[in-house]
C-alpha cells in the first residue's frame, strides 16, 4: 500500500514500503520526474507541482506495476473530485441549453441600487457557468457586477467570502462599492502591513466577509491564504487580470494559479485582458479553470501551436473561450465618443537643441542597429533594444530625462551612451528651454483650467511629473506616482497619500490639477465625475495602461452632457510614430478578440493636425522602430 498527502507547504508526500527492494527500483526512475526535497526510509517529499490531480496519476500508475494500490489523503481527494466536478462543468457550461438563473433582485442588496441590463447580463452569464471572466469595458460597473455575483452564491450557500487580488489603487473602489450596495454592510479587511501584521491579523480575516489583497501581498501569502481558502468555502477574484499576463508565468501569475484550486468559485475583471498579444489570455483562463486547462487552453506549447497555425487566431479564439466571458462595449454603454485632439508637433518648430538631439540618436541608433553582432545573449539583446527605446522615447518627451538613469538597464554593455549630447541637454536642464511637448501641455492645461475645467496630466516619467509641478505651480498640482504612499493614514492628516490626493481632486474646487503616471493610477480609478480632460505629455508602448488611463474619465456615470476630450502631442519623429502604430496594432487584436466596435485611438499621420510592457513588445517594438530610421 502507499499513500499519498499534502503536507502544510503544500507538497506531496508519498509513504510506501522503499526498503523493500522492488519497490524502491521500480519507483527510482519515475520519481526522478519530481524534485525530491526531503526523503526518510518510506518517507519521500516532493516539491510542488503544477498540477496535482497529473501527479496523482502519474503515481497511481507507477505502484500499480508493483501491485500497490494509491490511497490519498482528504485535501487530494478533494482535489481530485473537483478537477472532474470543474471538467464535467467546463462541458456543462459550452452547452445551449445549461440552466439559467435570473439576477434580479440581488439578496441584500439596497433597493435604490440597481443593476444596469449590461449588469444583469453579467451575473446572469457569471450564475451560470460559475468561473467567468468579465472583461467588459472599463467603467461599466464590473465591481458591482462581482459584488452582486457574489450576493447570490452566499444566499444559495455555495460561498461565504469574497478575496479580492487586485492593485493597490483598487482597495478604495471596491470599498466605496460595498457600502454603496448592501444593506448590511458587510465586514471588509484590507489584507495589507509588514507580515508578522497579516500574520496577527489571521482571526480578522477569518471574521471577515470581503477581503482585499495586492498582488504583491499574495505572492508573498500563497501559503497563508491557500489555507484560508481551504478552509472556508471563497469566491477569489483577480481585478484587473492582467496582472498576470505573462504567457511564462511570472511571480504573480505563479501565485494565482497556487491559489486557483482551492476556491470554490473563480471571477476575473479586466477591461484590457490582451494589452499585449493573445498570449496574455492563457494564464488567466488557467487560472479560471485550474482542474479544466488542459480541455480549455491546453499546455503553453499547445496554446502557442493552435494561435500560429490559425489565419484569423482572435476570431478562433472569441468562439472557444466565448462562452466564458463577458463584454460590454462603449457603445452599448451609450457614453458618446470622447474627442481625441492630437497635436503634430513637426521637427520644424521643435526647440531646435532638442530636434538636434532626436536627430543624432535616430542616426546613432541606426548604425547601432546595422552592426548588431549577430550573436548575442538574449536577455543581454532585450536589455539592449529596451535601453535604446527609453532613451528615445525621453529625447522625444523631454532631453533633460536622458541625464538621469531612470527606466535604464543598469548592465554597462547595453548602455545607449548619450555623453556627447551633455551640452545640448543642459539647456533643458537647467529650464532655459522647455522640451516641444511639455511647453505644449502647459500652456493646454492653463487654457482649460482657465476655461473653469478640471485637469488630468499623464506622464510616464516621474522627472516630468515635478517638472510639470513646479511651472504649474499657481495651480497646487496633486501628484501621483509610484513613490507616494497608496493608503491614506487617517491618524496624520498632513500625510501625503495617493488616496488623499485623489479625494482631494475630487472634492476640492482649489485643487483642479491632478499630474499622474499612469503605472501608479491608470487602474481602479474614477475621476468622470468631476473631470472631463486628459493631457497626455507621453505615452509609451504600453497598450494596457494608455487604454485603462482613458477610461478614468469615461466610464458610466458620466455626467449628463459632459464631453470627454483627451489631448495628445506628438513629435513627428520614429519612435513617436512607432507607439502609435504598435498601440493601434494592439488595440485591433483586443477588440478583434472581444468582438468590441471601439474605434481605435491613434493619430492620422496624413493630416497635419497641429515604457515597454514585456521583452517580447520590447522585440516587437525595436523591429518597428528601425523601419522609421533614417537609412
Amino acid at each position: 500500500m502507499a499513500h499519498l498527502s499534502l503536507d502544510n507547504a503544500g507538497r506531496l508526500v508519498l509513504e510506501a514500503p522503499f526498503d523493500d527492494p522492488r519497490v524502491g527500483r521500480a519507483l527510482r526512475g519515475p520519481l526522478l520526474a519530481f524534485v525530491v526535497v526531503e526523503r526518510t526510509d518510506n518517507t519521500i517529499v516532493l516539491d510542488k507541482v503544477e498540477n496535482n490531480v497529473e501527479a496523482i496519476d502519474y503515481l497511481a500508475a507507477t505502484v500499480g506495476q508493483v501491485g500497490m494500490e494509491l490511497t490519498l489523503g482528504a485535501d487530494l481527494e478533494a482535489a481530485v473530485s473537483s478537477h472532474a466536478a470543474e471538467r464535467a462543468q467546463l462541458e456543462d457550461a459550452r452547452k445551449d441549453d445549461h440552466p439559467t438563473y435570473s439576477a434580479l433582485p440581488v439578496p441584500d442588496f439596497r433597493p435604490d441600487v440597481k443593476l444596469l441590463p449590461h449588469q444583469v447580463r453579467g451575473v446572469e452569464r457569471a450564475l451560470q457557468v460559475g468561473n467567468f471572466a468579465e472583461f467588459s469595458v472599463q467603467g461599466a460597473g464590473k465591481t458591482m457586477t462581482v459584488l452582486a455575483t457574489f450576493a447570490h452564491w452566499r444566499e444559495r450557500g455555495e460561498v461565504e467570502r469574497l478575496l479580492v487580488i487586485g492593485p493597490l489603487s483598487s482597495f478604495q473602489p471596491w470599498e466605496d462599492e460595498v457600502a454603496r450596495c448592501f444593506i448590511d454592510q458587510p465586514k471588509v479587511l484590507r489584507w495589507s502591513g509588514s507580515g508578522a501584521i497579516r500574520t496577527r491579523m489571521v482571526p480578522a480575516y477569518r471574521r471577515s466577509d470581503i477581503v482585499l489583497c495586492s498582488y504583491d501581498t499574495a505572492w508573498r501569502d500563497v501559503q497563508m491564504l491557500g489555507q484560508q481558502l481551504r478552509a472556508t468555502p471563497t469566491v477569489l477574484v483577480l481585478d484587473e487580470s492582467h496582472y498576470i499576463k505573462n504567457f511564462e508565468i511570472g511571480a504573480r501569475g505563479a501565485a494565482a494559479l497556487e491559489l486557483a484550486p482551492h476556491a470554490a468559485k473563480r471571477l476575473i475583471l479586466s477591461g484590457t485582458p490582451a494589452p499585449h498579444s493573445l498570449l496574455d489570455l492563457y494564464s488567466q483562463f488557467a487560472f479560471l479553470w485550474p482542474g479544466a486547462k488542459q480541455d480549455l487552453v491546453g499546455t503553453p506549447q499547445q496554446y502557442l501551436t493552435r494561435l500560429s497555425r490559425s489565419p484569423t487566431p482572435a476570431a478562433d479564439l472569441r468562439t472557444s473561450l466565448g462562452p466564458f466571458f463577458h463584454r460590454t462595449s462603449q457603445s452599448e454603454l451609450g457614453l458618446g465618443e470622447p474627442t481625441t485632439h492630437t497635436e503634430r508637433i513637426p521637427l520644424s518648430v521643435v526647440p531646435p537643441g532638442q530636434a538636434r538631439v532626436i536627430s543624432l540618436l535616430e542616426n546613432k541608433l541606426a548604425v547601432e542597429a546595422r552592426n548588431l553582432p549577430t550573436k548575442m545573449d538574449r536577455e543581454l539583446l532585450s536589455q539592449w533594444r529596451k535601453a535604446r527605446i527609453v532613451r528615445l522615447l525621453q529625447a522625444a518627451s523631454n532631453p533633460s530625462l536622458l541625464s538621469s538613469a531612470e527606466d535604464l538597464p543598469r548592465d554597462p554593455r547595453v548602455t545607449f551612451d548619450v555623453s556627447e549630447l551633455s551640452s545640448l541637454i543642459a539647456e533643458f536642464r537647467d529650464g532655459s528651454v522647455r522640451a516641444a511637448k511639455i511647453e505644449w501641455a502647459v500652456q493646454k492645461a492653463r487654457e482649460l483650467i482657465a476655461a473653469g475645467n478640471k485637469v488630468l496630466m499623464w506622464t510616464w516619467w516621474v522627472s516630468n511629473i515635478h517638472l510639470l509641478a513646479d511651472v504649474l505651480e499657481e495651480f497646487n498640482p496633486l501628484l501621483l506616482y509610484g513613490q507616494i504612499k497608496p493608503y491614506e493614514d487617517f491618524d496624520d492628516p498632513s500625510e501625503v497619500s495617493r488616496e488623499r490626493n485623489i479625494r482631494d481632486f475630487k472634492t476640492r474646487d482649489d485643487r483642479p490639477l491632478l499630474i499622474a503616471n499612469p503605472s501608479a493610477c491608470a487602474e481602479s480609478i474614477s475621476l468622470h465625475q468631476v473631470c472631463h480632460n486628459a493631457v497626455y505629455v507621453d505615452r509609451t508602448y504600453n497598450c494596457g495602461q494608455f487604454l485603462q488611463s482613458l477610461n478614468r474619465i469615461h466610464r458610466i456615470g458620466l455626467p449628463k452632457g459632459a464631453v470627454t476630450e483627451y489631448w495628445i502631442p506628438v513629435v513627428d519623429c520614429a519612435v513617436e510614430r512607432s507607439v502609435d502604430r504598435r498601440l493601434q496594432q494592439r488595440q485591433r487584436t483586443m477588440y478583434d478578440l472581444l468582438g468590441d466596435d471601439a474605434p481605435v485611438l491613434g493619430i492620422d499621420w496624413k493630416e497635419e493636425t497641429v515604457s515597454v510592457d514585456s521583452d517580447d513588445e520590447a522585440q516587437a517594438a525595436f523591429q518597428d522602430l528601425v523601419t522609421e530610421l533614417p537609412g
